[in-house]
């Protein structure tokens, strides 16, 4: 395209090369040829002050004729103010697309950032799930001793979760006075400063602050959504980050998978907005 434009400017600066040169020539032939008529063709000095005034007809022609090499120079220099303007058009444009790709490059690098943190964030959460262990005595009736006999059972991970909620099953049922569980607070503080990290990290931009929240509740297990549900209605001598934790669960509909079915009672679903368990906005 910028070839096709380069080409349909060449004839007009072709035109201003031979038209100029024209001009100049035919105001000396003119001058010439009106010396050699009146040399040749007049001989009476009277005559020749006649033809004199009417020479200033000639004198007129050259006035005209140097204005119009003026209006030439005018138009030539117009054209190159726009070919300069044109210029500069493009200049402004490849300018503009240099500074949007930097943009996005920014906002790509920033957005490595927060992911390098993020996701690192979310293996300790992990780990700190995977460290979890939990040892309960439980008396049978033995068979083979015929009589009764002390079991302790062991679980580790997400199985601690299941275990805690049944042994605090009767517990959870008065949702005005739920103690502290303080088994899972490493746990806990940590998946808070998670949200947190995502609410108010300036690397990202706000419509994408949901996405990550998801990749963080789809990593919780039931019993998981069950817990965090009655720890952040747990009533504290004091306040701490579980407190503050209940907004984020509201903002981000981390209760989005919770079953209903697990809660010690459905009107406890009361307790949070529809925030909780669906995107409002």
């Amino acid at each position: 395209m910028c070839k096709d434009k380069k080409n349909d400017k060449e004839p007009k600066s072709s035109l201003k090369t031979w038209v100029i040169p024209v001009i100049v020539s035919g105001v000396i032939v003119l001058w010439i040829a009106s010396w050699l008529g009146i040399s040749v063709f007049i001989d009476e000095p009277t005559n020749r002050g006649v033809f004199g005034d009417m020479f200033g007809a000639v004198n007129a022609l050259f006035s005209g004729l140097a204005f119009a090499g003026l209006i030439v120079t005018l138009l030539y220099q117009k054209e190159e103010l726009q070919l300069q303007r044109e210029e500069l058009r493009e200049t402004r444009k490849e300018l503009e697309s240099q500074r949007k790709e930097f943009e996005e490059q920014n906002k790509t690098m920033k957005r490595q950032r927060f992911e390098n943190t993020f996701f690192n964030m979310l293996s300790l959460q992990n780990e700190i799930v995977l460290n979890l262990s939990y040892e309960c005595r439980e008396t049978k009736w033995s068979q083979s001793e015929q009589g009764y006999e002390e079991i302790i059972n062991k679980y580790s991970s997400r199985e601690v979760f299941k275990h805690i909620y049944k042994e605090n099953y009767n517990v959870f049922t008065n949702c005005s006075n739920i103690p502290e569980i303080t088994r899972f607070d490493h746990y806990f503080r940590h998946l808070y400063h998670i949200f947190k990290y995502i609410d108010t990290s300036d690397l990202i931009e706000d419509k994408e602050r949901y996405e990550y929240a998801s990749i963080v509740r789809s990593q919780l297990s039931n019993f998981e959504l069950v817990m965090l549900f009655y720890n952040c209605l747990a009533q504290k001598d004091s306040g701490i980050e579980e407190n503050k934790f209940k907004p984020l669960i509201e903002k981000y509909a981390i209760f989005n998978n919770l079953r209903k079915d697990l809660l010690a009672k459905e009107e406890h679903l009361n307790e949070y907005n529809d925030g909780a368990y669906k995107k409002t906005n």
